[in-house]
């Protein structure tokens, strides 16, 4: 054996017999069990996750706001100094922020940025997803460019809500005050009708008579606190310059903020 390699007499290993199609065919259904196994595992995974946020975000939050931008679209609102819209979208905006940040809030919008949406169609929205606050942001005008000042609409006397309603549109006045806005009227609070000719109808917050008339739409039909706020008039230009600006509609969305805060915070003692 001297002198030849001893791998030469190493035994052969079997070779290897080919599969038959029976044990082909077992192997690739395997195959697809085991595909089919991971797949089933994946998507029971993912839906775990997804529902598991659903409920974290739908009941995991104690309050649900909601913000309507008034107009929108092609409804630009009423023209000034500024377009409301812009001030609407603007604060809502930036109200938003701030409620999300706080991290105990659901919100809720009756419309995208820059989307158009009825009365009627932003209203329905909210009926159907029953928040615990609905704030409506408006901006005023009038030809006097002297008019000025903050006003709110709480749900008028007769309505259900009406004294939730009065009582955060005194809060939203009171943290506008503190904000520098002058108050109109009494004490910044009144309520809106529009009378059988359809004439618009304000009244002062101490006129608590039942009218036989119709409100705002955006307070119909609402189970919780409902105002809508006219922060400003975008026809006057200190108005303009205090509450309509991108940094005055900051101003404002904080006032906001602390009233909302203020009325739950009352509202759990």
């Amino acid at each position: 054996m001297k002198g030849r390699n001893w791998r030469e007499y190493e035994p052969r290993k079997p070779q290897r017999q080919p599969r038959t199609t029976q044990e082909q065919r077992a192997r690739r259904r395997r195959r697809k069990g085991g595909l089919f196994k991971k797949l089933k595992w994946a998507v029971l995974l993912f839906a775990i996750g997804y529902f598991g946020f659903l409920a974290c975000y739908t009941f995991g939050k104690p309050y649900t706001i909601a913000l309507d931008a008034g107009h929108g679209g092609v409804d630009v609102g009423a023209e000034g100094l500024i377009q409301e819209v812009e001030l609407t979208e603007h604060t809502v905006a930036a109200l938003q922020t701030l409620l999300e940040e706080d991290g105990r809030f659901r919100i809720i919008l009756s419309r995208k940025e820059g989307e158009g949406a009825s009365i009627t169609e932003r209203n329905e929205k909210f009926q159907k997803r029953q928040p615990d606050i609905m704030l409506s942001i408006h901006g005023n005008a009038n030809d006097d460019s002297s008019a000025n000042g903050f006003e709110c609409y709480p749900s008028p006397p007769g309505y259900e809500n009406h004294e939730t309603s009065l009582a955060f549109a005194q809060l939203l006045a009171e943290e506008m005050q503190t904000a520098g806005a002058k108050l109109r009227g009494t004490d910044g609070v009144r309520f809106g009708y529009y009378d059988e000719n359809g004439e618009k109808l304000l009244v002062d917050s101490s006129d608590t008579e039942i009218y036989d008339y119709d409100t705002f739409g955006m307070l119909k039909n609402m189970d919780c606190p409902a105002v809508l706020a006219e922060q400003c008039f975008i026809t006057n230009a200190e108005d303009v310059e205090n509450f309509g600006t991108e940094e005055g509609c900051q101003k404002a969305a904080a006032a906001y903020y602390r009233a909302i805060c203020r009325y739950l915070e009352s509202m759990e003692k």
